[in-house]
């Protein structure tokens, strides 16, 4: 055969496996591509709804939790708009969700959730005592929707009553003395409620969590497993055109096989990379290189995997807030438990201090009836006691009152110095032979404008405080002006100081703890009624441990420019001295 027949059919031949290779080859590249964009058109969206849902899901219960905690209409409209954020959520789920069985499974659990949820608010209004709430009506249905529910069907309409609470009616303060044990109960009733509903509620979250986490790996099995069928394809596609590659190559060394051999170098390369991507190894940037398919095909690749390195990195955020989350929600639990103790501690001193002025009314009035003792002497027993049942009910009616913001005030021109004077001349009548009571007054009459009674009853109640726990060495009440428009008065004493784990929370209600081996206590009213008052008149009060013993109360209070009655936010304890707290 002549040569350049053998030429001729030679380049025929090159001809016809070119054709053939290029078909193959451009076919393979077309499915292949076709199959990666189902991949990332299906499976990804669908991981990143789940994402999207997780996260909306995590907020509603963060936003559940938090109204559990403190039960308020901001608390309830952040629920409302979570469940809103929820529902929309859940439907551009289901939307690109390819398995309608798994949608309708979550949907049924986050429905559980919700009934649940609903119940937990009205059983932490029923514990905060404010009656049930209108919980939103939008659940979940079976069909990947939310169906309606009956906000009314949750929790009945039991309430509790907050003897240590927010806003005692002055008729529910003088019925104190008859049911404080009746109370007790009612309002354990409504706390263990809130509890075992917290716990359902927990419970029915991990559900959901549980449920979203597993549809959310289904899909990344899915989505790996057509990748390797890809992958397959890829391995022998490479190898059926490698085999051509080397038959192009036997019959030319041409252009053709360099042609070949560089298509099959970047395939074997893809094919790798892509292995090493299915292996989990994200951060393995796809080449691009080039403008024909196989370039085409490997952009295809490198936005797929920029795809998923986005979704983990969103799915790690989500989980670090899931993290921040659950801290708060251990937080709200440790906060409701230490109110509960403050509540039932104030409920026991309360009782106590409501029984005992009452058994020596009882035991004097009876031995007065009997003879034994003159009626002189029991009458002054008597009164001694009535006083003191008075001023506790004073106290909790004064709660009451500072709570609701109708205490009321009488703010006229008054002498500070004097308004001190008259209360350590009260106090001298029980000072121990072993402490003295001395004062040191600024040179200056100061004038200013306030409420001399309730003034009064501050410095009144700061001297018994002193008075009460130093049994040797000195009380002092002192007196400076701190510019020309304010005056501090501080009150020291030489006893055994403040407790460091009350000091935070020192003027908070409740707040009541003896020092060494002193019994002596109180409701827990006291500091809190007179930081209201100080705050009313526009001024400031704060506590701190002396360096040589005992503790010093400072008030700071305006000359004129008084508060006028007006209910004032609360302060910290003032940091002073930042050394150990009393």
């Amino acid at each position: 055969m002549e040569i350049r027949l053998q030429l001729l059919l030679s380049i025929i031949a090159t001809g016809v496996l070119l054709a053939i290779s290029g078909f193959l080859l451009s076919r393979q590249i077309s499915e292949v591509g076709q199959s990666f964009d189902e991949v990332q058109n299906q499976a990804t969206p669908s991981i990143i709804a789940l994402g999207n849902l997780k996260a909306d899901f995590n907020h509603l219960v963060a936003t559940i939790l938090a109204y559990a905690v403190h039960a308020s209409d901001e608390h309830r409209e952040d629920v409302h708009l979570a469940r809103e954020q929820l529902l929309l959520s859940y439907e551009e789920y289901a939307a690109v969700e390819g398995d309608p069985a798994a949608a309708e499974t979550i949907g049924n659990e986050i429905d559980a959730l919700l009934v649940i949820g609903d119940d937990m608010m009205a059983a932490a209004e029923a514990a905060a005592g404010i009656g049930p709430a209108h919980a939103d009506e939008d659940h979940m249905a079976a069909d990947g929707t939310m169906a309606d529910h009956d906000a009314a069907a949750m929790a009945g309409e039991t309430h509790a009553d907050n003897m240590a609470g927010s806003a005692a009616s002055p008729d529910s303060a003088a019925a104190g003395n008859a049911g404080a044990a009746g109370d007790t109960g009612e309002f354990s009733e409504g706390v263990l409620m809130l509890h075992e509903v917290l716990q359902e509620f927990d419970l029915q979250a991990a559900n959901v969590n549980t449920e979203i986490e597993a549809r959310i790996e289904d899909n990344f099995a899915d989505m790996q497993a057509k990748q390797n069928v890809v992958l397959a394809d890829i391995g022998t596609g490479a190898n059926l055109n490698l085999l051509l590659t080397v038959a192009v190559l036997g019959v030319t060394a041409g252009i053709g096989g360099v042609v070949a051999l560089s298509i099959s170098r970047r395939v074997i390369q893809l094919k790798k990379t892509a292995g090493e991507i299915a292996e989990g190894n994200l951060g393995k940037h796809i080449a691009t290189q080039g403008a024909d398919e196989i370039a085409a095909l490997a952009a295809s690749f490198e936005q797929m995997r920029k795809s998923l390195v986005e979704v983990q990195e969103e799915l790690k955020s989500r989980n670090i807030d899931l993290n921040e989350l659950n801290i708060a929600l251990e937080n709200a639990n440790e906060e409701l438990k230490q109110l509960d103790k403050l509540k039932d501690e104030f409920i026991s001193v309360a009782s106590h201090e409501l029984r005992s002025p009452i058994h020596p009314i009882l035991g004097y009035a009876s031995m007065a009836r009997d003879g034994m003792i003159s009626e002189k002497e029991a009458l002054d027993v008597i009164y001694k006691q009535a006083v003191r049942l008075r001023q506790l009910a004073n106290d909790i009616l004064d709660v009451s009152r500072i709570e609701s913001g109708t205490l009321p005030y009488s703010m006229k021109e008054l002498s500070i110095h004097e308004v001190l004077a008259n209360c350590v001349e009260a106090i001298k009548p029980s000072v121990g032979a072993e402490v003295s009571v001395v004062t040191d007054f600024d040179s200056h009459d100061i004038e200013m404008i306030g409420d001399k009674e309730r003034l009064t009853q501050v410095f009144t109640n700061l001297l018994g405080n002193a008075l009460k726990f130093t049994k040797k060495g000195r009380i002092a009440v002192e007196t400076r002006l701190a510019g020309p428009d304010s005056i501090v008065v501080k009150i020291s004493d030489t006893g055994g100081g403040i407790p460091k784990e009350i000091l935070p929370r020192l003027f908070n209600k409740f707040v009541t703890k003896k020092v060494g081996e002193d019994e002596a206590h109180g409701t827990g009213l006291g500091l809190f009624i007179s930081r209201s008052i100080v705050e009313a008149h526009g001024g400031k009060i704060s506590a701190y441990n002396n360096d040589t013993g005992g503790a010093t109360f400072r008030i700071e209070l305006p000359l004129r420019a008084g508060g006028q009655g007006k209910k004032q936010t609360p302060i910290a304890v003032s940091a002073e001295h930042p050394r150990e707290a009393k």
